[in-house]
């Protein structure tokens, strides 16, 4: 099978963080990942670590839709956040998931569409669809947000899958010609032409499954952490005001 620089590239990236935390889960018995990897394969889920978790009785299972535990014999799932009660809740699930995020995000910096803000203070990257109201109702607002120094990358999720409309509208965007002006013109409600080329589309849709996003917008913001939803730019810049302490 051919492949295209553009997929070589994203694919090396990927791979390299599958092979270097694969090697790092050497306490993990070789038969239970195989069972567990075999398993999650029949639903339809790539394994990327099977590493011990913060519960004794649990593996830590990083797949391309998500975080799940599994138990050492390999026969239970469960699907959910584990919170330290002896650390003021913190969110054991979400800790992991936040560095990870922002390792893979680099393979797609050259791919996001990014409107930057002259003074910029902040950078979050958006997972978006063209089709979503408070997505439009963000990028309406795109001015408020560069005005306050935050930098916007957006990512394409379309919340229908790869065979959706939106899939490819965001894909006739990102090999437009000028794709800020027709993504602006696709935010707007306006026909824009349809193209085709090397894209990154659907690489960009389950990068977003893999972090967890369910529906857009979803913002990653700088410390990793995913916030689901429209914020206003004076609400998202208080936000990320405290997340630097």
């Amino acid at each position: 099978m051919h492949l295209s620089p553009l997929k070589k590239r994203l694919i090396g990236a990927l791979s390299l963080v599958v092979f270097s935390s694969f090697s790092m889960a050497a306490s993990v018995d070789k038969a239970v990942v195989e069972k567990i990897t075999n398993k999650m394969t029949m639903l339809d889920m790539s394994v990327t670590t099977i590493t011990p978790s913060a519960v004794d009785s649990l593996y830590e299972v990083l797949t391309n839709r998500g975080v799940f535990y599994v138990s050492q014999n390999g026969q239970f799932l469960v699907h959910g956040n584990i919170y330290d009660l002896d650390n003021k809740m913190e969110n054991i699930t979400e800790k992991s998931l936040t560095t990870l995020r922002l390792e893979k995000l680099k393979a797609f910096e050259k791919e996001m569409i990014v409107y930057k803000a002259q003074n910029e203070k902040h950078v979050v990257t958006v997972f978006t669809d063209t089709s979503c109201g408070y997505c439009q109702k963000l990028h309406a607002e795109m001015a408020d947000y560069n005005q306050l120094g935050i930098t916007v990358r957006y990512l394409a999720f379309p919340r229908g899958g790869i065979n959706s409309n939106a899939y490819n509208t965001m894909a006739s965007i990102w090999c437009s010609d000028d794709p800020k002006l027709a993504m602006d013109n696709a935010k707007a409600r306006k026909q824009i032409e349809p193209k085709s080329c090397d894209h990154s589309i659907q690489a960009q849709y389950e990068l977003g499954q893999f972090f967890g996003v369910t529906g857009t917008p979803a913002l990653v913001l700088e410390d990793g952490t995913l916030q689901p939803g429209y914020l206003p730019a004076p609400r998202l810049f208080d936000l990320l005001e405290r997340s630097k302490g």
